[in-house]
């Protein structure tokens, strides 16, 4: 193995505060050989990318040196200005397709780990450093570090300096929560629960001013542990809808459902959720967690969770530990929270089809199969023909009084649907429709008021 004589400054396998004096750079390549062990090339990697780094941060220095020479006022642009407001978002693609100009590798590493920890899927590259050596990164717009190294430089910084004044807000975390979910500006609350002029409306419009307080600490804690931002953002979606829903009053249960054969259909978690729900739900941590009560035994009561399940129960537990009385003794998030994997709500849950047969439907008079229109005979009984001209059925011959009767509650129901759509449209039932469909009491009237719409 070659000798490279590399200067150093060292604590804890990171960079000292001193800035020390630049030498020539030093690629990888050139500290390995053939002949040496693959712990010391690691070692010798590992040092050549701390020498880069140091480098580049005694470069940084001199520039702030002469920048504050020039413009001892400070009359310029701050160079801070384009990471740290709404100019860094309106850019954002433009900065995530960056890439460093320079040969090492360790440096085009560093600058894609910084994109991924920008959208909320790795850690900072820069933990560790010292809040002078992240500012002189931060400030550096020379072209040196890549915007969002900047960036990620700049948080971290603002982190630290938030720890060592033990601060109570969350400046950073708050600014993850309104670019995440609210695209860079942060709405007013929105009042009301759901109705035809807000049903259309962000549920994330309607966290009140606590939960998005809380939700500004769960991302700060989130990106600090290196999880992945998307875990926290299917939480606010949850949070956000049970508001939306008059605080989960306008949800209907999922448990009361049939499929097209009359069987009861029910729905639960499954078995590691439904043991992590039952360890919250009875955890001496719910009594003090900042996390809603409410909302933690609506979300986690199968009858209203389980049909909405595309987060992760897990990564719940601990925010509901973390953000409790509690919190101070639990230990960091983790590795399974690194990434967040999509999940689809029918891989989330178990079904359940009872063998009995408990509701009874009526025969229908017509079946609608792949857009052809079928005529049964009951239907054919009760006078249905088929049009030549349209291909669709019709009446024939006029209803009797006690078929008026009848159905006189169905047809004063879809008075208002009938100028778009035709009774027999209305009535048809579609076979194409496999037999595990479900069908919920009460669902007729959601589908008419959202036919009117």
């Amino acid at each position: 193995m070659m000798n490279v004589s590399v200067y150093t400054s060292l604590t804890n396998n990171h960079l000292g505060s001193a800035v020390p004096t630049r030498p020539n750079p030093v690629s990888v390549s050139s500290i390995q050989d053939n002949t040496g062990s693959s712990s010391d090339k690691v070692q010798a990697s590992t040092v050549s990318t701390v020498s880069i780094l140091a480098g580049q941060l005694s470069d940084a220095a001199s520039r702030e040196v002469r920048l504050r020479q020039l413009d001892p006022r400070h009359n310029a642009l701050n160079p801070l200005d384009g990471i740290s407001d709404e100019r860094y978002f309106a850019n954002k693609a433009q900065h995530d397709a960056e890439v460093p100009d320079t040969p090492f590798l360790e440096l085009h590493e560093r600058a894609k780990q910084a994109t991924a920890f920008a959208n909320g899927s790795a850690s900072n590259p820069f933990t560790g450093l010292t809040v002078d050596q992240l500012t002189l990164i931060a400030r550096d717009d020379s072209g040196a570090f890549t915007v969002n190294e900047r960036r990620a430089a700049w948080q971290e910084a603002r982190l630290n300096e938030q720890r060592a004044s033990a601060s109570s807000g969350s400046t950073i975390g708050r600014e993850l929560m309104i670019s995440r979910l609210f695209l860079g500006h942060e709405p007013a609350v929105a009042e009301g629960t759901l109705n035809r002029s807000n049903m259309a409306q962000s549920n994330y419009d309607f966290l009140t001013r606590d939960d998005r307080t809380l939700l500004s600490d769960m991302y700060a804690y989130a990106q600090e542990q290196g999880a992945d931002l998307a875990y926290v953002d299917m939480l606010a979606y949850d949070l956000g809808n049970y508001r939306h829903h008059d605080n989960g009053r306008q949800l209907l249960s999922g448990n009361e459902g049939y499929n097209q054969e009359g069987r009861r259909v029910t729905f639960n978690f499954k078995a590691h959720d439904i043991a992590t729900a039952s360890r919250i739900l009875s955890g001496s941590a719910i009594d003090s967690t900042r996390l809603d009560q409410g909302f933690l035994r609506h979300v986690l009561n199968p009858d209203f969770g389980a049909l909405s399940n595309m987060g992760s129960i897990a990564f719940l537990e601990q925010m509901v530990l973390r953000f409790s009385s509690e919190g101070a003794a639990q230990a960091s998030l983790g590795r399974e929270f690194t990434t967040y994997v999509p999940t689809s709500i029918k891989d989330n849950m178990v079904v359940t089809v009872a063998e009995e047969v408990t509701l009874i439907f009526d025969d229908p008079v017509l079946i609608n199969t792949d857009g052809l229109w079928t005529i049964t005979e009951k239907g054919k009984a009760a006078g249905y023909t088929m049009d030549p001209a349209t291909g669709k059925p019709r009446r024939a011959v006029a209803p009797t009084v006690d078929e008026r009767q009848a159905h006189s509650g169905v047809a004063g129901a879809v008075a208002d649907v009938l100028t778009t759509r035709s009774l027999v449209d209305t009535l048809a039932v579609n076979q194409d429709q496999s037999s595990a469909q479900w069908l919920w009491p009460g669902h007729l009237l959601k589908w008419m008021k959202n036919l009117k719409t």
